[in-house]
């Protein structure tokens, strides 16, 4: 516990780089942490050091495992994984089913690791509305959505901020933050959306992270960007998403007990 939701409205964002990099700042301060993989294309493996032809995952033994933690691998890092794993499409198409047709498939399979006390759980979730973010934001501690500074992701903004992607939580303060990705301060456009997205968002932003080839050559190298190049700016961005997402969850917890009495 908590479970977070790494999510964006579209794809390209830089989204999966950034919930395994997530992961290694989180552990970095101290939290043990698990990243489960929800996408079919199966990358997030590869940013936290799991070899190609490595085809083990979840997805093929979740719908009669109903203990998900004893499918997970544990890293070189230390971070637990769930790869989605090298599955026929009718393994996927039944994994699907479960999580649109059971609404309790996914607590009851999360069980176990959501009880393990100070555990972070990182969800990352294939772009738009999908079936695995619908049955992650019924259960879901926080939610985190990536945007870029372009006009596509100002385009889709005010669905997110509407109630249109998350359709079972409310997508304000306290249980939505935003990550804007790639900021390149020379682009004139890039930096003139960024400010809007500062605007709009306000309080809502955990950071934002700058355009940084430190990040795809770290995973080229099969190295977290705090071991290859531990002072370039997309290693202090994500660290500083890092500190703002636990004073967050933080912030959330003591709300929730307080409102209890």
């Amino acid at each position: 516990m908590p479970l977070i939701c790494v999510t964006s409205p579209k794809g390209g964002v830089g989204k999966t780089t950034l919930t395994a990099n997530l992961a290694y700042a989180l552990q970095r301060l101290g939290h043990p942490v698990v990243v489960i993989d929800f996408d079919v294309q199966n990358a997030l493996r590869l940013h936290l050091g799991i070899q190609l032809n490595d085809g083990r995952g979840y997805v093929a033994h979740a719908p009669h495992q109903l203990n998900w933690s004893r499918l997970s691998l544990t890293t070189q890092s230390g971070i637990r994984v769930l790869p989605y794993g090298d599955c026929s499409a009718e393994a996927s198409h039944l994994f699907e089913r479960h999580l649109r047709e059971s609404p309790n498939f996914l607590a009851e399979a999360l069980r176990d690791l959501l009880a393990v006390p100070g555990l972070m759980v990182l969800a990352d979730t294939p772009p738009g509305p999908t079936a695995a973010l619908d049955a992650l934001d019924r259960i879901a501690d926080f939610r985190i959505v990536v945007l870029l500074a372009d006009s596509g992701s100002v385009s889709q903004l005010p669905k997110v901020m509407q109630g249109g992607f998350f359709r079972h939580s409310r997508s304000g303060l306290g249980s939505v933050g935003y990550i804007i990705n790639q900021v390149d301060r020379r682009r004139r456009l890039n930096q003139d959306i960024t400010e809007f997205l500062r605007a709009r968002l306000g309080g809502q932003v955990l950071g934002m992270v700058h355009r940084d080839e430190a990040l795809a050559e770290a995973l080229a190298t099969q190295q977290t960007v705090f071991t290859f190049e531990p002072t370039t700016a997309a290693a202090h961005d994500i660290d500083q998403v890092a500190r703002r997402l636990v004073q967050q969850l933080e912030h959330s917890q003591a709300y929730r007990e307080a409102s209890q009495y």
